[in-house]
């Protein structure tokens, strides 16, 4: 006791894509079948027209198959296009990143050479007015 469900479910399993490929092949061997059996030459006649028409339902369907498969391998090649150029971004993108902190490190160095210049001085600078401090101003000294 199957569900329509489940014989549609086991129907698609069984076909594929759903194209009818094997309804169509086991028509081709009835076909073949009744032929081989028939008893008239109108009867076999018939059968080998409809062994035909088959055969052409089969290549009609074999020809769209591949023409999906092909339109598929293009899509494919697409895309791996797509991911070569999005990988070269990331990569171009990270080498800048990359060059763009050597350069800011580069700066920041040469902020910090300038700074110990400048704390250098300032100390020489205290040195020299503590030793100043020592003496007496001008005025002291004109007296």
């Amino acid at each position: 006791s199957f569900s329509s469900d489940e014989v549609i479910r086991k129907r698609l399993l069984i076909d594929g894509d759903g194209a009818g490929d094997d309804r169509r092949i086991n028509l081709l061997v009835k076909s073949f079948i009744k032929w081989c059996n028939s008893g008239s030459q109108e009867e076999g006649y018939l059968q080998y027209q409809r062994m035909l028409s088959t055969l052409s339902q089969c290549e009609f369907s074999m020809g769209k198959t591949l023409l999906v498969y092909d339109m598929n391998l293009r899509e494919m090649e697409n895309y791996e296009k797509i991911y070569k150029d999005i990988a070269f971004f990331f990569s171009f993108f990270k080498e800048n990143s990359i060059a763009a902190a050597h350069e800011k490190i580069s700066e920041c160095k040469k902020q910090i050479l300038q700074a110990k210049r400048i704390r250098k001085n300032r100390q020489e600078y205290d040195a020299l007015a503590k030793v100043i401090q020592h003496h007496p101003d001008r005025h002291e000294t004109l007296k």
